[in-house]
């Protein structure tokens, strides 16, 4: 007797009512899901847009600007200190200051006629200089510039005998 009871009574549902309330809820489920999705994407690619504006703005910025190595070549007593722009920007106003006792900057070789100078990206400027047996064994390159990234730049470069 129950059996025949549920068996009528499933009979008598609606089943069109049921199988579209079930998929108003689905597609509900659905729509929310999908919206927190996009939600998170949305936030990600702003995310994604702010490291590549900042990569593109130190990108553009290493474009204005020079890098300066300093290195010494010779031998004996005869060496000349070789002033190279690695940067990729032309450094403007290149000077140079030996900071040595004063004893030993008159063997640095005409500095004052030489610097200040421009240097190109790539490029170089020489200085010669002689070393003798009391000469200390290494000194400080002071190198200021200007350029496209800023005016009065400093950088000290320690060179060994």
């Amino acid at each position: 007797m129950k059996f025949i009871e549920i068996f009528n009574f499933l009979q008598n549902l609606n089943w069109e009512l049921i199988l579209a309330a079930l998929a108003v809820a689905i597609s509900g489920y659905s729509f929310f899901s999908s919206k927190k999705l996009n939600n998170e994407i949305a936030k990600q690619q702003l995310q994604i847009n702010e490291l590549l504006l900042a990569k593109e703005k130190e990108y553009l910025n290493e474009q204005n600007k020079a890098e300066f190595r300093a290195y010494k070549t010779g031998d004996r007593n005869d060496y000349t200190l070789i002033i190279t722009n690695q940067g990729k920007a032309d450094a403007k106003n290149v000077c140079l200051e030996i900071l040595i006792n004063e004893e030993y900057k008159n063997n640095f070789w005409d500095i004052e006629q030489i610097f200040p100078m421009n240097i190109s990206a790539g490029h170089t400027g020489k200085i010669r200089y002689t070393r003798g047996m009391q000469f200390p064994s290494k000194f400080i390159a002071k190198i200021t510039w200007d350029d496209e990234h800023g005016k009065n730049k400093i950088k000290e470069i320690e060179i060994v005998a």
